[in-house]
């Protein structure tokens, strides 16, 4: 290798910005192909299932260039992809397979988040609101990805070097999602927990519709989340 700084530089540009160009490139374009596929599962949903009940409103949107969302009834779906690569820690048991052996390139990832927020905390904007973290999708330079999730999310595609991203598997992974997020209802707390109550919790709780709510701890919901219906 060689001792001069500035070919270090060109090297390291070489083996580190392109590829996280082209892991980024790939990420958003798996990123478009998921705008199509909850846009699809949308209209598939509204046919099969809105004239049984007209109540259940079934709505996709996009919020911004990196971040969708389809409601259903009482929660949302929201994915969204981050705009930076990441790898993992090299202690990480991904090493360690063929795949990644033979190139460790292939161990830098663009992600997809899929979060489960209540159609409630987005509609009042109730920034103390909690949501949970379903799943996240990890995209690689050759557009092979992993997924780690909540319940079938968390092993049915742990398989890296096997796993090409397709419409057919996104549909599969998002229709996974949403059928965990109404599988997974609100529990209400012991009530010895909500006995006591200052002034300016109930006053943030009047200014913000209601009583913070959340499925699972653990997620702050975000200020840019919020959406009219």
């Amino acid at each position: 290798m060689s001792n001069n700084p500035y070919q270090q530089i060109l090297n390291k540009l070489e083996e580190k910005a392109s590829l996280k160009q082209q892991v980024y490139r790939n990420t958003v374009e798996v990123f478009e192909l998921a705008k199509s596929t909850l846009s699809g599962i949308e209209k598939q949903l509204k046919a099969d299932y809105s004239h049984k009940d007209i109540s259940v409103q079934i709505v996709y949107k996009e919020n911004n260039e990196f971040e969708i969302q389809l409601k259903f009834s009482g929660d949302v779906l929201v994915i969204s992809m981050h705009s930076n690569i990441f790898t993992f820690d090299k202690a990480n048991s991904i090493y360690e397979t063929k795949y990644v052996k033979d190139d460790e390139s292939r161990a830098f990832f663009g992600v997809i988040y899929l979060h489960n927020f209540l159609a409630d905390s987005i509609k009042y904007n109730r920034l103390s609101d909690v949501g949970f973290l379903i799943a996240r999708i990890l995209v690689n330079k050759e557009q092979h990805f992993m997924v780690e999730g909540e319940g079938q999310l968390g092993f049915l595609y742990e398989d890296l070097s096997a796993n090409v991203v397709s419409e057919t598997i996104l549909k599969e992974i998002f229709e996974k999602a949403i059928l965990h997020c109404l599988s997974d209802d609100l529990l209400l707390q012991p009530m010895a927990t909500e006995k006591a109550i200052t002034l300016n919790q109930k006053q943030s709780m009047l200014g913000n519709s209601g009583y913070p709510t959340g499925k699972q701890l653990g997620y702050q919901f975000k200020a840019q989340l919020k959406q009219n219906d």
